[in-house]
């Protein structure tokens, strides 16, 4: 009778066991799809709020102040580069950057920006753009008008900013 209780009670004791072990693990299942959705909501939350900071320059007319500043700002930004044509230098000339990535204007607005070839020209930094004497004819007058078109590359990142003279 002793040897029948022993043995009831350890079947018990693993049946207890291997139901805990199954309510654990179908609880994890469970909250583990709703941190994948909660991760996958918060990276998409990322993007939008890390590609509205381009709205103010997608097809705007923009100050060059706001070019000079624009220059600044995303200096330091990895794959980024910022075009600039003035009524003096139609060809246009590249705002300094930390990376030396100065990519090509795709020849549409739709077009696509190609990473591969990021040597797009000689770059002038903000004190030479605002340097009235710079022979380069790379100079951008802060009350000027210019309007702004962004680019994007394949994952639809922003890449090129290129601002015209109007």
């Amino acid at each position: 009778m002793e040897n029948i209780s022993t043995g009831l009670k350890w079947v018990i004791g693993i049946i207890v066991t291997i139901l805990i072990i199954a309510a654990g693990v179908s609880i994890y299942l469970v909250i583990n799809n709703y941190f994948i959705r909660a991760q996958e909501q918060t990276l998409a939350q990322t993007q939008m709020i890390n590609q509205a900071e381009f709205n103010s320059y997608d097809n705007k007319d923009v100050s060059g102040q706001d070019v000079i500043n624009a220059a600044m700002r995303y200096k330091g930004r990895p794959q980024f580069a910022i075009k600039i044509m003035t009524g003096e230098n139609t060809t246009g000339f590249y705002a300094e950057n930390t990376y030396d990535s100065y990519y090509k204007q795709p020849a549409s607005v739709d077009g696509l920006v190609d990473l591969s070839d990021p040597d797009g020209g000689d770059p002038q930094s903000v004190s030479e753009m605002l340097d009235i004497t710079n022979d380069d004819n790379c100079t951008v007058n802060t009350l000027g008008r210019f309007k702004s078109t962004i680019y994007r590359d394949q994952n639809d990142e922003v890449r090129l900013i290129v601002f015209t003279q109007n």
